[in-house]
Order: C-alpha cells, then structure tokens, then sequence
C-alpha cells in the first residue's frame, strides 16, 4: 500500500509522481471536470482515480482524503475569481470586478457554493479574495460592520443570481403553460410561457442597483 499523503498543502509538491504522469494538479482538474459535469456528489477517489486511467490507491501518495480533495477543488476555482493586481482604485469598480469574475466562476462550478458551503477548509485563494474584496470597500472609509454589510449585500446578490441564472439553465426547455390573461393579467403581460423572464443584463442591472444602494447609503 503506498503512503498516504501528509496533511494538507496548498502549493502542489514537486515530488515524482507515484505512476506515469499523475500529478496532484491532474487529479484536481480531474475532479473539477466530473464534478462540473456531474455535480459534487459524484466526486470519489475511485471515479477520479477512473478518468486518470489508475489505481485509486495511487490518489492517496497526493490527496489524503474525499475532504482534501474538494478543498483543493475549490481553491483551484476561487482562483479564477481574484483580480490583477493593483485593483482598481475606485471602489465601485473594484467592486463591479469582483462580482462578475465571481459570477461568471460560479456559474461556471455550480457545485463550488455546495462546496463553499461545507466550510471545512478555508484555501489561500479564499482567503486572498477576502483581502480584496476588504480592500475594494476601503476607500468608502466605513467602520468594520458596516464594511461587512456593503461585502455580504454585493456578495448574497452575486450568490443569488448565480443560482438563479444555473437553475433557469436545467429548467429552460420545461413545456410551461402560458397564463390566462384574465385571470394572471400582470404574469400574462411579463410574456411568462413564451420565455422564461430571463433578460440578457438581468446580472448587471440588479449590480449597478446594488452599487447605487451602496453609494447612497455609505458612500462619502
């Protein structure tokens, strides 16, 4: 039985692999695929193991559990919600930036909000979106409550469209019924059973709401 990996490390080791061409960063895109086209629950050494074409013990010399695995999965998608640095300077820009890199890095891994919301391992990639979404709010000059009110408005906002925009996505193309107009006027008239009420620039529209509320109510 081979050995099994020690405790979490974020950086991939350069360690020679334990069978040609299996490398921990493998293993994780590997995940990330099966989980993005199957959802998290379907993640398992044994099915990873499969894709790579080997053994699942093989898995356990890079990742030493399930767990492990889905923190280094979500820390590998966070990373594509960081920002260049310097940000920009204006605070609703810098704002603006993150929520669609975020946006888009969700719908992209649905199954990262499960994964989020699992909590068992806070990544680095995390934890440098946190420092910039801090930094973002700076220039507003806000004490530390109401800088994290302004953080969890823009973020629940960017979270709930993203699971919106993913579960108009699976139901799309459901056979739903057009309202009667005399007795659903008001739904009729949104044209509901001809679509689904799904505008282009739903997202940036219910942003820049977002971001007006914020200047109104804390900007300086």
């Amino acid at each position: 039985m081979p050995n099994r990996a020690p405790d979490l490390v974020w950086d991939d080791p350069a360690a020679e692999p334990a069978e040609p061409g299996l490398r921990r960063a493998a293993i994780v895109r590997a995940a990330i695929e099966l989980a993005d086209a199957e959802g998290l629950d379907a993640v398992s050494i044994r099915r990873v193991a499969a894709a790579l074409g080997a053994r699942p013990m093989s898995l356990y010399t890079h990742i030493a559990s399930k767990e492990d695995l889905i923190a280094l999965m979500l820390n590998e998608a966070v990373a594509n919600v960081l920002l260049p640095e310097p940000l920009p300077e204006a605070w609703r820009d810098a704002l603006r930036e993150i929520a669609h890199r975020s946006y888009r890095a969700f719908l992209a891994h649905p199954w990262s909000l499960e994964a989020l919301g699992r909590g068992q391992r806070i990544g680095p990639n995390l934890l440098r979106h946190g420092e910039q979404s801090a930094a973002a709010v700076a220039p507003l000059g806000l004490d530390r409550d109401d800088a994290w009110r302004v953080l969890r408005l823009v973020d629940a906002y960017t979270i709930g469209q993203a699971v919106t925009a993913a579960n108009l996505d699976r139901v799309r193309d459901l056979p739903w019924p057009e309202p009667d107009p005399e007795t659903h006027p008001n739904l009729a008239q949104t044209g509901f059973g001809e679509r689904l009420p799904d505008p282009p620039d739903a997202f940036e529209v219910g942003l820049e709401t977002v971001l007006d509320g914020v200047e109104h109510r804390f900007g300086r």
